[in-house]
Order: C-alpha cells, then sequence, then structure tokens
C-alpha cells in the first residue's frame, strides 16, 4: 500500500519555497532568496533557496497522433526561461521527464506539466499514482495540444481519467475570480489560443478548496512557443498564464 504524506512534507521534501515577498518579485526580477549566515560565520556562502523544475509527463495515447506527450520541449524551455527572468524562483532549465510508473521518483517534482493531441488512457496503477502524486500535495498542470488546430481529444480524456482517478471529487470549473489569475500576473480569464473552447477545470481539495490540478483546452502550451500562426498578446497571455501556475502551486 502507498505512503501519505502532507502537503507540506511532501513541498519540504521537493522543494524549499521562498518567502512569499522574495518569490513574487515581478518584471524586476532579483537574485534567489538567500539567507544570511550567522553572525558567527559570517564569511561562509549564503544559503540558497531550492531547485525547482518544470517536468514533462511521459505517457501513451491510444491513437496514432503526429504529437504526442513529448511534443515541442522548446515550449517547456521558453516557459522556464520566462520563470527564471520574471520571478524569483530558483527554476532549473535543464529538461525532467517523469513517469505514473514511477511514483516516488514522480514525487520528487511538486509539479508535472502534460499535454499530447490525442486521446488516453491510463492503467489502474497509473490511476493510483496519479491519485496519491496530487494527494500528497504535488500539482497537475494538462493542456491539450489541439490536433489540427481543433478539436478537444486530449481534454476529453483527461477528464475522463480524472473521474477514475477522484470518483468522490468531480472536477469542476475554475472561476475567473480564482487566485490563480491574479496571484502574479492580473488575467482577465484562462487563455485559449486555439481548438475548442471549455472551461478550465480544476481538482480542488476536499476541506481547504486548494487546486490540485487543472485541465485547459486551448493550446496554452503552443502560445509558449510562439508560433506564427498566434497573436502576440495570445502568446504572452499564454506565457503569463503559465507562471501563474506555477506561482500558484508554490504558495498554496
Amino acid at each position: 500500500m502507498m505512503g501519505s504524506v502532507s502537503r507540506r512534507q511532501f513541498l519540504r521534501a521537493a522543494f524549499v519555497v521562498p518567502p512569499l515577498g522574495g518569490l513574487l518579485s515581478g518584471a524586476a526580477a532579483v537574485p534567489p532568496v538567500a539567507s544570511a549566515a550567522p553572525a558567527t560565520d559570517a564569511g561562509s556562502d549564503l544559503v540558497k533557496t531550492g531547485q525547482f523544475f518544470f517536468p514533462r509527463l511521459q505517457f501513451q495515447c491510444t491513437e496514432e497522433v503526429p504529437d504526442k506527450w513529448d511534443v515541442h520541449p522548446i515550449g517547456d524551455q521558453k516557459i522556464r526561461e520566462a520563470i527564471k527572468k520574471l520571478t524569483n524562483i530558483n527554476i532549473l532549465t535543464d529538461p525532467v521527464v517523469v513517469n505514473l510508473d514511477r511514483l516516488e521518483e514522480m514525487c520528487q517534482y511538486p509539479f508535472v506539466f502534460m499535454t499530447s493531441e490525442g486521446h488516453f488512457k491510463l492503467s489502474e496503477r497509473n490511476i493510483a499514482t496519479l491519485r496519491e502524486y496530487l494527494l500528497r500535495g504535488g500539482f497537475l498542470f494538462a493542456d491539450d495540444c489541439v490536433l489540427l488546430g481543433q478539436g478537444d481529444r486530449f481534454f476529453q480524456s483527461f477528464l475522463s481519467e480524472m473521474k477514475r482517478a477522484f470518483p468522490e471529487n468531480p472536477m469542476r470549473p475554475v472561476p475567473n475570480t480564482h487566485e490563480l489569475l491574479t496571484c502574479f500576473f492580473k488575467l482577465p480569464g484562462v487563455p485559449h489560443t486555439q481548438g475548442v473552447r471549455h472551461p478550465a477545470m480544476g481538482l480542488f481539495e476536499k476541506g481547504t478548496d486548494r487546486l490540485m490540478c487543472i485541465a485547459t483546452s486551448g493550446d496554452i502550451h503552443c502560445g509558449w512557443v510562439g508560433f506564427s500562426n498566434l497573436s502576440r498578446d495570445e502568446c504572452r497571455r499564454s506565457v503569463e498564464f503559465g507562471v501563474n501556475v506555477v506561482v500558484y502551486c508554490l504558495t498554496h
């Protein structure tokens, strides 16, 4: 049987969260938060914050589509660079891949991103791992890559799999008044660049209403890539939303 830890224990083990005032440094980025050395050891190095990664989840689609789980890694790289530039989060720019077959390895990371164009279905073991990861305090951001600029195959599959993982706690729309949209950048709503327009869906922790997972249908990841068919404003809002998601994850 899988063990369980609190979210506070999870974050303490996976990442040292800097004080809120240091994290939200805004566009005028400052060096990573550090605490001063004790007065008796004034010459020692400053203590840096923990390192934060932006992992991608590996999984299998049930149909042949051009863009699978590893589509456009440049988008991940660009959002990592934006987070590093715009916030005080000590983010590593190295790519990381996690897998639902390895729970303890996945639980080293408080945040995971996943995307694809196609339908997918997880094994019972992977469903159990997904549930445990989120219950331990992990945060999952799932974004539909949108097949041929239309459709919502990944999005619909994700909602179905989350029903299997949390039958007692259905996902529900994330309101435009949610703190996710104001915790760093002030956004009027969740961005949508292409595909079928659905409300962003969230899994909310019972008892606290903390957002544990969010699913979007509008191909926000393509906005991170910066494709020429998208407007500059669409790309900018996509990046701002990505920054907000990570800031929210690390402060809640």
